[in-house]
């Protein structure tokens, strides 16, 4: 009873933290500030005086925009662990604001177009679910592990192909697929020439030779691009491009592509970019050169 007489009500609690009653109830309901009573008849919550440092810690850390997931732990917060992640973050947001900055200094005349004719093609591929989480800490962790995956998943598919009877190829690249949604975790399409037509125990052979190799499912997917012109483009070269050089090359990349396709009326066979490499495979150690991003127009109706 005595201990009760020292606790402090909710509001004087409240004035000496900085908490806001808002804050507090939610706390209490998320287990993270837990009251030391809570009057049965009327709902008054009180605290412990010990609760203060507590008390504080949490708002500091919340005004230090720490999740809520993270607050259960305030009496033993990881604060080096924490900095590094707001550096992390800090230099992640300079990078983004650098790389729009680029982006919206985009001049088509800086881009020069590149046109070349080819035939239809028949391609078979897999399909890679990203997944990637929308906090910084969880997309660094996923980036890191495709970095690794991504390479063993063409692997594996090679593999496969090569136990159905499928030759060697010398061009292969990466796409968004027809199936991609932007507003999820994003898929990634790894596809080379060959069958347009897998019978479904080709398909389930891809499939589980990949999983058995890597762990990962994938959809094993087929098409066949049209009779088209292939637009690739160049800019005034630098000799050592910044990071944030090369991030924002994609982008202006789409932005000279919608321009180009704009002024000469062309229809675009997929929306964005395929990242063609010219090898056997899609992450050679060995690989000259960077991917080519290619984009790929019907041909234009003759003029009458």
């Amino acid at each position: 009873m005595e201990n009760e007489k020292n606790d402090l009500t909710a509001g004087n609690f409240q004035e000496m933290t900085g908490l806001t009653a808002k804050a507090l109830r939610l706390y209490a309901e998320r287990g993270i500030l837990t009251p030391a009573s809570v009057d049965p008849d009327t709902g008054y919550r009180r605290y412990a005086r010990a609760q203060l440092q507590h008390g504080m810690t949490t708002d500091l850390l919340r005004r230090a925009q720490v999740p809520l997931s993270e607050l259960a732990s305030a009496t033993s917060f990881p604060f080096d662990r924490w900095r590094e992640t707001v550096q992390m973050r800090r230099h992640l947001e300079d990078f983004y604001l650098a790389v729009a900055e680029r982006v919206t200094a985009f001049d088509p005349a800086d881009f020069t177009a590149h046109a070349s004719e080819a035939p239809a093609l028949d391609w078979v591929g897999v399909v890679l679910d990203l997944d990637v989480p929308e906090d910084i800490e969880g997309r660094i962790e996923t980036f890191t592990g495709l970095a690794v995956e991504t390479p063993a998943v063409g692997k594996a598919f090679g593999e496969a192909l090569t136990d159905l009877g499928v030759g060697p190829t010398d061009v292969c690249w990466t796409a968004a697929p027809d199936t991609s949604t932007r507003s999820g975790g994003g898929q990634l399409l790894l596809a080379r020439p060959g069958p347009v037509h897998l019978a479904e125990a080709d398909r389930e052979h891809i499939a589980e030779r990949v999983r058995s190799s890597t762990g990962r499912s994938v959809v094993p997917a087929t098409g066949t691009l049209p009779a088209r012109v292939e637009i690739t483009f160049t800019a005034a070269a630098t000799d050592d491009p910044t990071p944030v050089e090369e991030a924002a090359a994609g982008y202006l990349h789409v932005l000279a592509f919608e321009d180009y396709v704009r002024r000469h009326r062309l229809t675009a066979v997929l929306p964005t970019a395929r990242q063609v490499i010219h090898a056997a495979t899609w992450f050679p150690l060995d690989a000259v050169g960077e991917p080519t991003s290619v984009f790929d127009v019907l041909p234009a109706a003759p003029a009458v």
